[in-house]
């Protein structure tokens, strides 16, 4: 059996699998610490390169019978007196839950009866999906619900342009369905293996200056809420203001069951890959951001390279873009992407030498490794990278820079043109298990974008270079259009009536982020908790500080906060507030008295930021 589980957690490296539900734990089996997860998302840099991956590729499908059988008897062996523990994707954050305190409803009735019991007891019942959020956002010890179970796609439209799901169901089956269809969703955030109502329900977002938010996609939704009012059915023309909370309702105010989205018709996206100087990214955004569909940058820290990014609709590539230029058939000219244009001009060995150079290198004083030439020549460039930031100290700004120094290399020679359906390219690999924050500011309008997408980015590498944090590349930098729903981070804030720079603005997405080691490079788990105090004292605070005049507001996926006075988070909570307002927070409140008058619903960071009770609002 031994043999049975390496080969499966071998197998999972690959794309293949797609995980449906939170990696749980029951308490007859101990759980990893959280030092040791391995995610099925990423899983690919986690364990070592050469004796798992081989005997994976041995394994017979009888192998895997025999595994899935076991795990089938072990979960019927589990009672009502095991405890269960959770473990988020990115290995940041775990919540151990008391027997008979996590649920999974096959039903949407068994979905309604756990809440209106919950209701009637007082029993928290907070909702889960595939526990993508890096800070844990809907984690809670006194009971959880994840409709991993409940992932039908209940309806197609393709008159009215709109598909209808349980909120169950993975970003990627939803694309899966929509394409026999010629459709496919209007954007997407960096994976697709997230659950529809968590999707929504954080504000993910993709790239795109006149793209939205993803929560401005619905169309209408279905809470089941831990109050009188039971099951709820909304839409933009039926509640207003509720709906708009709703959507964007951080788990707070109902268990999203039902949600309708848009769609649109399927498309290829043409992607272009260039490398910037820093003067060059400042001098060229503007231009960009209106001649590109999708444009993200991503910034190399102590190296002067821009990684820029571009995306367009293959029938409407830019004059000034990628491609060849032929006549329209109309007197005019268009571009057209061909063969010639879609040859690299590096190979792909070519491209990684820098990373295996560098990785060499770091391996000479490293004589009892097993990695040899043929596991480094069969990594690719995520692969690569990870061993090479996990093979030195990854707070130490030198080993860092040598690493942003070969990325910048590889990316130099990875320039290029490439084409594929746009569920693919809008999707792309995030790197091995890691701390992230994503800040969102405001940038002006569409049409008259302000300096500040530069200005704040500026002046970060300014703090980061001068006071030698171990800032790994890349910084993402990513652009959205604003979100309708008032607790978006891209929310123009309550207005009486629409306007033009309400309707056109214009906001920039910042991720930094701080890789960390897997078990072979950490079995202790000690590097990773420097890496976690590095990160959230060091490189978190600073990001605040730089921003604190741009107006920024962290994705609440990825936001941090702590009552205790000793923790950098610390204030975090009331600087949410006072970037929401009170109008907001007190109508957010209000939803909630009204659909989760016990706060059933609720976690720590919610609590932290709007009040735990009805009598304990925050203003």
């Amino acid at each position: 059996m031994a043999s049975t589980m390496a080969a499966r957690n071998a197998i999972k490296r690959f794309p293949l699998n797609q995980c449906t539900k939170p990696r749980l734990f029951s308490s007859r089996a101990t759980a990893p610490a959280a030092s040791s997860i391995l995610l099925d998302h990423d899983s690919s840099r986690k364990q070592t390169w050469t004796a798992a991956l081989l005997t994976a590729m041995a394994v017979t499908s009888s192998a895997f019978a025999a595994d899935k059988a076991l795990a089938e008897a072990e979960a019927e062996e589990n009672t009502d007196e095991d405890s269960t523990t959770i473990l988020n994707w990115s290995g940041t954050h775990s919540v151990e839950l008391a027997p008979g305190n996590y649920h999974e409803p096959e039903t949407m009735d068994e979905l309604a009866q756990l809440v209106s019991k919950a209701y009637r007891e007082g029993q928290h019942i907070r909702p889960v999906g595939s526990a993508l959020s890096p800070n844990g956002l809907s984690f809670d010890s006194r009971g959880m619900v994840c409709l991993s179970n409940l992932d039908k796609i209940i309806d197609i439209n393709k008159e009215k342009m709109t598909v209808t799901v349980e909120a169950g169901a993975r970003v990627s089956q939803v694309l899966d369905a929509l394409r026999p269809h010629g459709l496919t969703l209007p954007n997407l955030a960096s994976i697709a293996e997230q659950q529809i109502g968590g999707f929504v329900s954080v504000g993910a977002h993709g790239t795109g200056a006149a793209v939205p938010p993803c929560d401005e996609f619905v169309e209408a939704l279905t809470i089941v809420t831990p109050s009188q009012h039971g099951v709820v059915k909304m839409t933009e023309e039926s509640h207003g203001p509720l709906f708009r909370l709703a959507r964007l309702g951080l788990g707070g105010l109902g268990i999203l069951s039902e949600v309708t989205l848009k769609v649109i018709p399927a498309h290829r996206l043409v992607e272009q890959t260039i490398v910037l100087t820093r003067s060059e990214a400042k001098e060229k955004l503007s231009t960009l951001l209106k001649r590109h569909k999708h444009v993200r940058y991503m910034w190399i820290p102590y190296e002067d390279a821009v990684v820029v990014v571009t995306n367009d609709p293959e029938n409407e590539l830019p004059l000034m873009g990628a491609g060849t230029e032929v006549d329209d058939g109309k007197g005019g000219k268009k571009k057209i992407v061909t063969v010639e244009d879609l040859q690299p001009e590096y190979t792909r060995d070519e491209q990684l030498a820098p990373l295996r150079g560098l990785l060499r290198k770091l391996l000479q004083n490293k004589p009892d490794t097993s990695m040899d030439e043929e596991t480094i020549n069969g990594m690719g460039f995520g692969d690569l990278r990870d061993v090479i930031l996990a093979s030195g100290n990854m707070l130490d700004p030198d080993h860092i820079k040598r690493c942003n120094k070969a990325e910048s290399e590889f990316w130099a020679k990875a320039q290029g043109i490439d084409i594929a359906p746009s569920d693919q390219k809008l999707q792309f690999d995030c790197g091995g298990q890691q701390w992230v924050y994503e800040v969102c500011l405001p940038v002006g309008t569409y049409g008259l974008p302000n300096s500040n997408s530069m200005g704040f980015v500026e002046e970060l590498l300014k703090e980061i270079e001068a006071s030698g944090i171990a800032a790994p590349s890349p910084i993402e930098q990513r652009w959205s259009g604003a979100s309708r729903s008032p607790l978006s981070p891209a929310s123009v804030g309550p207005r009486e009536h629409e306007s033009y720079d309400s309707q056109n603005a214009l906001f920039s997405w910042v991720g930094v982020i701080m890789y960390l080691p897997s078990e072979d490079f950490d079995p202790s788990g000690f590097r990773r908790e420097f890496i976690t105090q590095s990160f959230k004292d060091g490189y978190c605070k600073m990001v605040r500080k730089v921003g604190e005049k741009y107006g920024l507001m962290c994705h609440w996926a990825k936001l941090e906060v702590s009552e205790d006075p000793s923790d950098a988070c610390v204030n975090v909570a009331e600087s949410v507030r006072a970037r929401f307002g009170p109008e907001v927070v007190g109508a957010f409140n209000a939803a909630r008295d009204l659909y989760d008058p016990k706060r059933v619903l609720s976690c720590s960071l919610l609590d932290q930021v709007f009040g735990s009770s009805s009598s304990d609002k925050k203003q």
